[in-house]
């Protein structure tokens, strides 16, 4: 079918704006959470993003219509609130933050409705700004398409002016303080004056070096135009879901049938169904979700390699050399967990595999020795919602040197490695239907440690006293394209978490000489980075990229390692051990192990 555009929407008539703009829009408190990315979705926009202008001015609308789709259907920027948690109410009436009218032309006046550019400037006059915990959703284009073909289809220069003047909004709203902000393009059907409005809006973005997710509306129609039942639509899209002239007065009561608004695109000539609104709302809302759920693949890795750490600092602290043995092989392998919570903004993950460790350990004495080791592991891991999942698997090369001198003892290690994303699938839910884009990358990670240790109390062949560390590891993850390339698919740039860390704590051990060897440590963990993370994302058809701040894990925690060994014949020894972090909001990190060393 065609998604062409046709006549404007019948103006309403003999009413007249009521009251002046009081202060700035605000959502309701009691659906915001404190600790969330976003608080507040404040819009900007026409038709495609009003929640019921009309209602104020025309008491023959019916209660349950007013806005332009099948009602009372959400349009699409409250389906996106929703996604995220939020409440979205339109400022008129209500107060809410959703100041998009039907019939807005970007600059232009057209009727009773209140051109975009002059719904912001009421917003800041009224005392309206924007923080970091906004998001502003701004679109438009279509009504000044039916300006131009209501002079005939001729004069470019209304589509490509209205084009620049929407662009210029959206700096104006990044100028005014906005760092998170969705623009979209405007659905075309093929018409060449629309595809000229969208090439030329791309274009001005582009120049005016904006800061924002852009949305291809089109290709999203295009797609579910091309194969609905792929979006659980079935295949009754032709046609309108309403018998009214215009889907403002179109409800329940005035459907073609009872299924028309989850089996037809469009609601009258022009505007979506509550369907399509649906899947445009929950498709951007994946867009937005996007950096926060890709970068906690970092942390995830970075879990990874800690683990295989945490499997040699038994052997590092106290080798494993036996009776008068100076050589020894040793291997150990383990369950390890890592979790992160989530919330509706934020997609959390838990990943859970495999960690293995083998090593050589040379002994220098009864207190120094030097050590190295290879370690391998692999999980899988699955994000919060139904959101997705991925394999990863990573490898080190490590070695470590122990000095001591009487009660003290000091440890270093350092570590390389190389981490393997073979299968990332980020699962979009579409309506009743799900996409899943597909994606796999690598990366590289370093890493040292110095650790410091005393006995201050030794009794029964136990020592006893503080632990100090201070570490530094990197990991960087190659950038990375999604696929197929569709509506909701994403090109996710270079990723990169640095932390340089400071422990103190103590650590109980056994005093070398015995049968039976043991360590037990907990500690306080500083983070000293802290510079903002953000992750750069270029979905398919943007002509500019959108750079997202996201979450650094708590920099306060709890560290925690304990290990055991015994002889038990030879030069043989059991090992086990578990180790991890705790305490550190909602990540947690553990891995239990067991293994067996042999010394020479």
């Amino acid at each position: 079918m065609s998604f062409k555009p046709r006549a404007p929407l019948a103006i309403l008539a003999g009413t007249a704006l009521l009251g002046a703009l009081p202060a700035a829009a605000q959502t309701s408190a009691a659906a915001t959470a404190a600790n969330e990315p976003v608080t507040r979705i404040v819009v900007f926009g026409d038709s495609l993003a009003d929640g019921g202008y009309y209602l104020t001015l025309d008491p023959r609308i019916p209660r349950d219509a007013g806005s332009f789709t099948t009602n009372p259907d959400p349009v699409a920027p409250e389906v996106f609130a929703s996604r995220l948690g939020l409440d979205l109410l339109p400022f008129y009436g209500q107060n809410g933050s959703n100041y998009a009218v039907g019939g807005a032309r970007v600059a232009a006046a057209n009727a009773l409705s209140i051109p975009i550019t002059t719904q912001i400037d009421r917003f800041i006059a009224a005392g309206g700004s924007f923080s970091s915990r906004d998001l502003v959703y701004i679109q438009g284009g279509g009504n000044d398409y039916f300006a131009f073909q209501a002079g005939g289809s001729t004069n470019n220069a209304i589509l490509t002016t209205a084009a620049n003047q929407l662009a210029a909004q959206v700096v104006r709203v990044q100028a005014a303080g906005a760092t998170r902000i969705v623009t979209l393009s405007v659905q075309t059907g093929g018409a060449a004056g629309l595809q000229l409005f969208n090439q030329t809006f791309a274009a001005a973005l582009r120049a005016g070096n904006v800061n924002a997710l852009y949305f291809d509306t089109d290709r999203l129609f295009n797609e579910i135009a091309a194969s609905p039942a792929s979006f659980g639509i079935g295949t009754t899209t032709t046609g309108v879901a309403c018998t009214v002239a215009s889907s403002l007065n179109c409800n329940r009561s005035t459907l073609i049938n009872p299924t028309a608004a989850d089996t037809f695109l469009l609601a009258d000539s022009v505007h979506p169904a509550g369907i399509t609104q649906r899947i445009q709302g929950q498709a951007i809302a994946s867009l937005v979700q996007a950096p926060e759920q890709l970068a906690g693949l970092a942390y995830a890795g970075q879990a990874s390699f800690r683990a295989q750490r945490d499997l040699f600092e038994a052997p590092l602290r106290a080798g494993v050399a036996r009776e008068g043995r100076r050589l020894g092989v040793w291997g150990q392998a383990g369950y390890r967990y890592y979790d992160t919570g989530g919330s509706n903004q934020r997609v959390g993950l838990t990943e859970r595999g495999f960690a293995g460790t083998a090593g050589l350990d040379l002994s220098l004495g009864e207190r120094s020795g030097l050590g190295i080791v290879g370690g391998y592991a692999d999980g899988r891991g699955e994000f919060d919602q139904a959101a997705g999942d991925y394999r990863a698997r990573s490898w080190t090369a490590s070695g470590y040197a122990r000095l001591g001198a009487g009660p003290f003892r000091l440890l270093v290690d350092g570590s390389y490695g190389r981490i393997d994303y073979d299968r990332i699938r980020r699962t979009v839910r579409l309506g009743p239907a799900f996409r899943e884009q597909r994606g796999e990358t690598d990366g590289d990670y370093v890493a040292g440690r110095a650790q410091a240790a005393v006995d201050l109390f030794t009794a029964g062949g136990v020592g006893i006293g503080p632990d100090l560390a201070v570490q530094y590891d990197r990991l960087t993850i190659d950038g990375y394209t999604e696929t197929p390339a569709v509506s909701t698919s994403v090109a996710i740039g270079r990723q990169r978490l640095e932390s340089l860390t400071g422990r103190v704590g103590a650590v109980a051990r056994a005093v070398p000489g015995g049968a039976v060897g043991f360590f037990a440590r907990a500690g306080y963990e500083r983070e000293f980075e802290d510079d903002v993370r953000s992750v750069t994302v270029t979905p398919t058809g943007a002509p500019i990229a959108f750079t997202s701040p996201v979450a650094r894990a708590d920099r306060d925690y709890l560290s925690y390692a304990m290990g055991l060994d015994g002889t038990v014949f030879g030069g043989f020894t059991v090992r086990a051990g578990v180790a991890g972090e705790a305490l550190r909001g909602e990540r947690d990190r553990v891995t239990g192990y067991a293994g067996l060393s042999l010394a020479f």
